[in-house]
């Protein structure tokens, strides 16, 4: 990659050596961050590769602003440093319990697999799911608009829209299920 631009061509296309790159270049920041902020080495993988997912879908859907963005580092450390300060103001992480590990926590090349194998699940399931499922969930979590302002954008009541983005956050979950590998359930 040695133009600035290389790797949203690599990124569009799903160029496995492009994700191998961002997530070489890019993850060691992020598990410092979520290490350094009562989290553990899974908690850092899980928001990064969520925040990878952001960036695939935004470079997909040509809203990617090559001029806005120094690149992709800050963005994909800005999307993975908001979804763990998200982690860590939920409930569910308020009562978690941690368990110290002694085991090595270092990932070996076979991540890198994992996450390439995952991204190419991740573009036949973005694909499959409908225009209003990405557009109310694009406005709510990547523009932050609140459900009133998305009903008012797109003509709708609010209760309109939470039941949208209930129901997509619904089959979300059993996609990341999917991309996860867990193939026992099905996507509908």
């Amino acid at each position: 990659m040695t133009l600035p631009t290389d790797w949203v061509r690599g990124l569009g296309s799903n160029d496995p050596a492009t994700v191998r790159t961002l997530y070489a270049a890019h993850f060691p920041a992020v598990r410092k961050y979520v290490l350094q902020n009562s989290g553990t080495p899974d908690d850092a993988q899980d928001v990064f590769q969520e925040a990878i997912t952001v960036l695939w879908l935004t470079v997909k859907e040509g809203r990617f602003d090559t001029g806005a963005e120094k690149g992709p580092g800050g963005f994909l450390f800005r999307v993975s440093k908001n979804k763990w300060l998200d982690v860590v103001r939920s409930a569910a992480h308020k009562k978690m319990k941690l368990v110290h590990d002694d085991r090595d926590l270092e990932r070996s090349e076979d991540r890198f697999d994992d996450v390439e194998e995952q991204l190419v699940r991740l573009r036949a399931i973005y694909e499959r799911m409908d225009e209003k499922c990405r557009t109310v969930l694009d406005k709510f979590y990547f523009e932050r608009m609140d459900l009133a302002s998305i009903a008012v954008d797109m003509g709708v009541e609010e209760e309109s829209i939470r039941t949208i983005k209930y129901r997509c956050m619904m089959k979300l979950r059993a996609f990341r299920q999917a991309i996860a590998g867990d193939d026992n359930n099905e996507v509908a």
